[in-house]
């Protein structure tokens, strides 16, 4: 299934919209915003969690969308390291 997701990178005070699958890992949307020039290499290489602004919630890169219970018309901003709840 497609998902229309919203990606927020704050230290670049940038917003985007991406169309993914959910069987994809969120890893590799990372690698492809960096491959892309979207995200900064530094940034794309350290981070280890996106946060659920729907949720609340860090969510590891190494999962799937689906995995991570991501869902259409959630907001993901990159984050490079946990933070406690």
């Amino acid at each position: 299934m497609q998902l229309k997701l919203t990606w927020r990178i704050s230290e670049q005070n940038r917003e985007f919209d991406l169309l993914v699958s959910d069987e994809q890992k969120i890893a590799e949307t990372l690698a492809v915003l960096k491959e892309k020039g979207l995200v900064q290499e530094e940034t794309a290489d350290v981070v280890q969690y996106v946060r659920s602004l729907r949720t609340n919630r860090q969510i590891p890169v190494l999962l799937t969308y689906k995995e991570g219970n991501i869902y259409a018309g959630d907001i993901l901003q990159i984050g490079t390291e946990e933070e406690e709840e």
